[in-house]
């Protein structure tokens, strides 16, 4: 069953909302998801206003929070600063009426100088910090996967034990640092209680994630959809792409609704 699998696509700055989402309601979609490092920040919209633009089109609504922060520093007052911003983003997520927020759980520190095993409670205090404090206003705050020496998908078994974090399996991310589609759907399989959000995005290299439509790069994504439909996997999936041609995000679900559907 797929029923409870739903499909957005990522705004980000430049983007025309009122077209975004007349185009998501038109094709299907589910929800959007709103990068707020960009256009979206709590500082350049109002949030009641999109929340009520949202409902006019009948859709839910994500937010990325910011991401050039440095929210799990091991560094304590430098941690401090980017988690008093992460927390005003969800507010302001919750003030729109967001059900999710998505943070990239990562460190700017250098990876030539410190070490996962130094970087790694940081990260795990911020993100408890974050998930209590999202869950108080009504926000699911989960962990995104990057391209980084101190955490990528592969460890997201260990933030599961230290933390009661969600987390946002990125497609891209993950197949770049080592995890092919298989092994992105064995942790569906495995841990799909604690992913609640995916990132769809396709590459065709191994060095660098491209962001393309699902089905033009080189990830099995048809192991993904059949470890979310065999293990009743529920959850939103984001097609995050890099461009402003919404029709891109539009294929990219027709063909992961195939897929879903293993035709």
């Amino acid at each position: 069953m797929t029923d409870g699998i739903r499909q957005g696509f990522m705004v980000g700055n430049g983007a025309d909302p009122e077209r975004c989402f007349r185009l998501a309601d038109e094709v299907g979609f589910d929800f959007l998801e709103l990068n707020t490092d960009h256009q979206f920040d709590r500082s350049r919209v109002d949030a009641g206003e999109l929340r009520t633009l949202a409902d006019d089109h009948g859709l839910d609504l994500v937010c990325h929070l910011p991401y050039r922060l440095d929210a799990c520093s091991p560094r304590e007052h430098v941690r401090t600063g980017g988690v008093r911003e992460l927390e005003a983003a969800v507010d302001h997520a919750a003030a729109m009426g967001a059900e999710t927020g998505v943070f990239h759980l990562q460190t700017l520190v250098n990876d030539g100088k410190w070490t996962a095993e130094e970087v790694r409670p940081a990260m795990y205090e911020t993100a408890a910090h974050l998930t209590a404090h999202g869950r108080d206003r009504g926000v699911e705050v989960v962990a995104e996967n990057l391209k980084s020496a101190f955490f990528d998908a592969g460890d997201f078994p260990d933030l599961f034990v230290e933390t009661d974090a969600s987390a946002c399996l990125d497609t891209g991310h993950a197949f770049v640092t080592g995890h092919d589609g298989a092994e992105q759907a064995a942790l569906i399989r495995e841990h799909g209680d604690r992913i609640s959000h995916v990132h769809l995005n396709d590459t065709r290299i191994e060095e660098d994630d491209e962001h393309l439509p699902v089905g033009m790069g080189r990830i099995d994504f048809g192991a993904i959809a059949d470890a979310m439909r065999d293990s009743g996997w529920t959850g939103t999936c984001t097609h995050e792409l890099f461009t402003f041609d919404r029709s891109y995000a539009v294929a990219g679900k027709e063909r992961f609704d195939s897929m879903l559907s293993g035709v």
